[in-house]
């Protein structure tokens, strides 16, 4: 289905006509299962089209590719609906509501500016909120049948990653200023180089030009050993072929980096409950933070009485992680704590703790960051593939009958 068709059924329109058709007879344009669509309502879908496109009408086909395009679109529309319904999916209020919301945000729109502009255009408000929860309808019904069949395996990303695609995902680009000199110009292109590396550009000399963001092996052959060892703006000049070929390296953009700050805690958490009020839970955490100090096993006074159980049986061990992982109290402790030192008490939702930082690092993600990427490329790319399938398996299992 051709792009600009399927963006004019699945957005959210806001300019539905409500064109009355006096000499059209509601005849009955097609039958889906236990379903009809009458030309009414055919000729209003197709008139909605043309309103959304009528600023760009020649991407449009002829009316009448555009009536049965739009016809076969309705009929699947009409079958997936009925699947919902039969399997009782039902979108609550608070969750169209919440899309109507979201659709006026990415408008920047208050929601009664949206709604005003829905009924300016002469569609109800309530015919709206309809659209919108079919949409949402069609969405998780797809999602349930065809999304949770889709999974991209770890081997998967790295085959990816090793791919030519992949690989051009990870490289670096270099952009080059480039010009050349008779080998009689020496001692003119030996003074530019001076200049270029003082901080001229090369831009600036006539007849040189801009080769524009290269990956490695892009980049002139004379030039690739040398262009990855090149400072920002540094020059170089080599002869070769009887001409002298002057390069001076404009920028470079690495492989994206994402570093994080990562730290290894180990706590003990009193929690507050029937046996233990707050003043002691507080007094035992206080307790133990003492006997760390003198000496004990921090480890093991948190396997013997710290409640969280997530940790215990590990010495309190939490593990690598951002701060991002816990609650406020827990990242301020963690943030005003030296390695290696532990914390003072202090309160969370949880109860009381102390903790003591292990180890602090910061990493670099950007790799995860795009394995993520690639990830959820290849999943979008498998959902679509998988999509049309069982869209075209509906279709064909099911009772429809045109009567145009």
């Amino acid at each position: 289905m051709q792009t600009w068709f399927k963006s004019a059924l699945l957005a959210t329109s806001l300019l539905m006509s409500t064109l009355t058709y006096a000499q059209t007879l509601d005849r009955i344009a097609a039958v889906a299962n236990d379903d009809v669509i009458t030309e009414l309502q055919l000729a209003q879908r197709v008139e909605a089209v043309r309103q959304q496109y009528r600023s760009n009408p020649n991407v449009l086909p002829t009316d009448d590719v555009l009536t049965r395009q739009v016809l076969d679109a309705m009929i699947l529309e009409s079958l997936q609906m009925q699947l919902a319904e039969r399997g009782n999916l039902v979108i609550p209020e608070q969750q169209v509501n919440a899309a109507i919301q979201s659709i006026a945000s990415r408008q920047n729109m208050t929601l009664d500016q949206l709604l005003a502009a829905v009924q300016s255009s002469g569609q109800s408000v309530s015919d709206f909120r309809e659209q919108i929860r079919r949409e949402i309808t069609l969405n998780e019904l797809q999602q349930q049948i065809v999304g949770r069949q889709i999974f991209i395996s770890d081997a998967e990303v790295e085959r990816f990653l090793k791919s030519q695609s992949g690989q051009s995902l990870q490289e670096t680009e270099y952009q080059l200023y480039y010009k050349r000199f008779d080998v009689d110009q020496q001692a003119e292109a030996d003074a530019l180089v001076d200049r270029l590396n003082s901080g001229e550009s090369l831009l600036d000399s006539p007849d040189s030009r801009d080769l524009g963001m290269r990956t490695l092996d892009q980049i002139p052959s004379i030039f690739r050993t040398l262009v990855p060892v090149l400072e920002e703006n540094e020059a170089v000049l080599l002869p070769r072929d009887g001409v002298l070929h002057l390069a001076q390296l404009a920028d470079k953009t690495e492989a994206a980096s994402v570093n994080i700050e990562e730290y290894q805690l180990r706590h003990i958490l009193i929690k507050t409950d029937q046996l233990f009020n707050a003043e002691s839970a507080q007094a035992l955490a206080e307790d133990l933070r003492q006997r760390v100090l003198n000496g004990e096993s921090m480890a093991e006074l948190a396997d013997e009485y710290s409640q969280d159980n997530g940790s215990r049986g590990r010495g309190g061990e939490l593990g690598w992680a951002t701060l991002d992982n816990y609650v406020e109290s827990f990242r301020d402790a963690a943030r005003s704590t030296e390695e290696g030192e532990l914390s003072d008490v202090f309160r969370s939702p949880y109860g009381f703790h102390f903790l003591r930082v292990e180890g602090q690092r910061t990493r670099d993600v950007g790799t995860d960051v795009l394995r993520n990427q690639i990830r959820n490329q290849l999943s979008q790319q498998r959902y679509s593939e998988a999509l049309q399938r069982w869209q075209s398996e509906l279709r064909a299992e099911s009772f429809v009958e045109i009567r145009l």
